[in-house]
């Protein structure tokens, strides 16, 4: 019996046992070590560590480097890649069994979340993060907002739907940061049009937004000592730093220094041209 035993551990199919006990895949089956692969791509716990690649179907992935190997996504639909019940994603089969539910066209339709819906939910929402942050690194601004819209989007439906307040909890807790992400994006790709205007706009549309949250939650003085907003806040202090002074802008500033300097003359001359800039942008309006 047990030579009988040990003989069918010894030589599974296309497998022998090592000296030290180790099942050893045959030297011509296809190797499973992803040494190689991570060989010259050391993780970073500062910031992620990302990069696109090709597939051996062809088709662009990303990938994530993490501390014990990797992270590997599509870059549409889910980053998994799976279709739920033939939908792109689970967010659209469950507002698709939303919508066919008796009732919901009314207030407290038959429809309602579980816990084990929301965790679906909050796995796929874990993916589009992960996502999310590779396209932030790779300067890949739009798509990084469109995942953080899809994550958006999850929360609003959870607390729609969710069957109690722990489940709602459980998602919006994360809404400012994940909006933090989203009106990040948009600046940055009002940054990279030259549109310098739009990008401080969005910035700050992104700290009113966060801020309505605390309100809503009667939680105002966490508005102060929110960590997104201060970050967001932080980020706007530097595009004014760096952004490209317009023509009425430097001439502003050249006259403050000649004002400082007591060049008078010169700053008489540059008053005339600031106001005949500011009288041509009326004029233009």
């Amino acid at each position: 019996m047990a030579g009988t035993l040990h003989a069918s551990f010894e030589e599974p199919i296309g497998k022998r046992l090592r000296d030290d006990g180790f099942i050893q895949a045959d030297e011509s089956s296809v190797s499973k070590d992803i040494s190689s692969i991570l060989e010259g791509w050391d993780f970073r716990p500062d910031r992620p560590a990302v990069r696109r690649i090709v597939g051996d179907d062809g088709r662009p992935r990303l990938q994530i480097r993490l501390d014990l190997g990797l992270l590997q996504m599509e870059v549409s639909g889910r980053p998994d890649g799976k279709r739920p019940h033939g939908f792109t994603t689970a967010l659209e089969y469950y507002m698709h069994l939303a919508e066919e539910a008796p009732g919901e066209e009314h207030e407290g339709g038959e429809f309602r979340l579980d816990e084990e819906d929301c965790m679906r939910l909050q796995q796929e929402s874990m993916q589009f993060y992960h996502r999310r942050i590779s396209w932030l690194e790779l300067g890949e601004y739009r798509a990084a907002e469109e995942d953080a819209d899809h994550n958006l989007k999850i929360i609003d439906f959870v607390v729609k739907y969710a069957e109690n307040d722990q489940l709602r909890e459980m998602f919006t807790q994360w809404k400012p940061f994940i909006l933090v992400h989203k009106f990040l994006a948009g600046a940055r790709q009002a940054w990279e049009a030259k549109d310098f205007d739009g990008a401080v706009e969005r910035i700050n549309q992104g700290i009113e937004d966060i801020a309505d949250i605390y309100r809503e939650q009667g939680r105002e003085d966490a508005i102060e000592n929110s960590g997104e907003i201060s970050y967001l806040k932080k980020w706007l202090e530097d595009i004014s730093q760096t952004r490209p002074l317009t023509l009425e802008q430097r001439v502003e500033r050249e006259l403050r220094e000649a004002i400082a300097s007591e060049h008078f003359e010169r700053a008489a001359v540059l008053r005339d041209r600031l106001q005949a800039l500011r009288q041509s942008a009326r004029t233009s309006e």
